[in-house]
């Protein structure tokens, strides 16, 4: 195979994999096209230079959006790409889908439903209360935790679906339930 149609092939593969699934990040791409990342980096390039492809550092990480979604047939709202984003990351998703499908729970109920460690949800709600998305009301043992729009988050989850779920990623939750 010549590195023309792997290039195109590449791109190909890299287009419609953000399409499909926007606000992925860069490693995440990688991981899951199996890309090496200097490929990767320059068909983002090129993908961003034909104006396919808009790349956003959100959350310490390279986010890739199309630059008009399939789904909408319009550009992502900066609203929804800040979100999407947060959604593609592990535990900020388990935190905003616990809250959205729980509702106003405390810090302690949080971070034993999505099965985290005190500091890391703190570290994760702080991030996610400066982004807007949810709030912290309260004090001590009456603290809460809330979202700010839950039909924000209702309509990103109908518009874009979550990553699929890999071997890896199964296998992970298969040994840790073996190993609580």
């Amino acid at each position: 195979m010549n590195a023309e149609v792997r290039a195109g092939t590449w791109a190909e593969r890299l287009f419609s994999f953000v399409q499909q699934y926007p606000g992925v990040h860069l490693r995440e791409i990688r991981r899951r096209l199996q890309i090496p990342i200097g490929t990767l980096d320059y068909h983002l390039y090129r993908l961003g230079r034909q104006g396919l492809i808009a790349v956003r550092f959100q959350g310490g990480y390279k986010c890739c959006y199309p630059a008009v979604s399939e789904t909408t047939r319009a550009p992502i709202p900066e609203g929804q790409q800040m979100l999407l984003a947060l959604l593609r990351q592990p535990v900020p998703r388990a935190i905003l889908l616990q809250l959205y499908l729980e509702g106003v729970c405390s810090p302690a109920q949080l971070s034993e439903a999505i099965d985290t460690t005190g500091p890391n949800l703190s570290y994760f709600l702080k991030r996610l209360e400066l982004t807007g998305v949810l709030a912290r009301d309260g004090q001590g043992a009456t603290r809460s935790v809330r979202l700010v729009d839950p039909k924000q988050i209702h309509m990103v989850l109908l518009l874009f679906p979550p990553l699929p779920e890999g071997a890896v990623d199964r296998f992970l939750r298969f040994w840790s339930e073996l190993h609580p």
